[in-house]
């Protein structure tokens, strides 16, 4: 993440912070933060940022991952990399039991880039929150 990205993403919580009632930060929980209409927006650039930066990962290091956690994508010869990260996020949306049992797995560090782990455990780690 850009440090432009990362101001705009504290802009947004800055904002729903003083929507949101006055209490003592130890007492609050994130349900108590409003949903402000620039929420998506920041969600959603995150999200395109993260997918972007998941998408110079090798085609080696997906077809590893894929392994490594389990994963049943087929994939052939000239798929790259891109391709691969699509048919693993394609095949994880379609089901969110799948996606607890690899991000369990992810977090557990088995194989696979300790780079491409780190990042599929940030993301994952907001898919079922």
């Amino acid at each position: 993440m850009k440090t432009h990205s990362l101001a705009k993403e504290l802009i947004a919580l800055g904002e729903a912070l003083l929507n949101g009632p006055n209490i003592d930060t130890k007492k609050m929980s994130l349900g108590d933060l409003p949903h402000s209409p620039g929420a998506d927006e920041a969600e959603m650039a995150f999200g395109i940022t993260t997918l972007a930066q998941l998408s110079k990962f090798s085609r080696n290091e997906w077809v590893q991952f894929a392994e490594d956690h389990q994963i049943p994508v087929s994939f052939n010869q000239r798929d790259s990399g891109r391709n691969i990260m699509g048919k693993i996020m394609s095949y994880l949306a379609h089901d969110d039991t799948e996606i607890q049992r690899v991000r369990d797995s992810v977090q557990k560090g088995r194989g696979s880039s300790n780079r491409l782990n780190q990042a599929l455990n940030t993301l994952l780690k907001s898919s079922l929150s």
